[in-house]
């Protein structure tokens, strides 16, 4: 995103409003056992980007790429979304591509794809409390 919206703050929950609604497809995949898991971590990947991307909106900060880690730099150098776990958002990295292809990638593991799912439901709930708070709602 080289422009940003002429509202940020509606953008934003437009943006995570769009995150809810991939974690209602994400949840229908993980709830089916023949799923494979790959998807699980490359949904959780999006999701996670999404919402950093949702912050950065509200921040009033322009992006234009989908890795994880300066995504989070650029969420810290605004003094916002402080304390998330960076060892899980670099391992999660690459599954913004490697999860869509499965011949490039070996399955991943169910232990993996739980860790990658928990971690994204706690970034979405960051977010939520991040942007209540830049709303006055502490």
């Amino acid at each position: 995103m080289n422009e940003l919206p002429d509202n940020n703050h509606d953008e934003a929950r437009r943006w995570l409003a769009n995150v809810e609604d991939d974690l209602a497809g994400w949840h229908a995949v993980q709830r089916d056992p023949d799923s494979p898991r790959r998807l699980v971590c490359f949904m959780a990947h999006l999701v996670v980007e999404k919402s950093l991307k949702a912050v950065l909106i509200d921040a009033g900060v322009p992006f234009k790429m989908h890795d994880l880690e300066p995504l989070y730099e650029l969420c810290k150098n605004s003094s916002r979304l402080a304390g998330i776990d960076e060892e899980i958002l670099k391992a999660l990295t690459p599954w913004a591509i490697d999860g869509r292809y499965a011949d490039e990638l070996l399955e991943a593991d169910r232990e993996q794809a739980e860790r990658f799912a928990r971690f994204a439901e706690q970034v979405v709930a960051a977010v939520h409390a991040e942007l209540e708070v830049s709303d006055g709602n502490d």
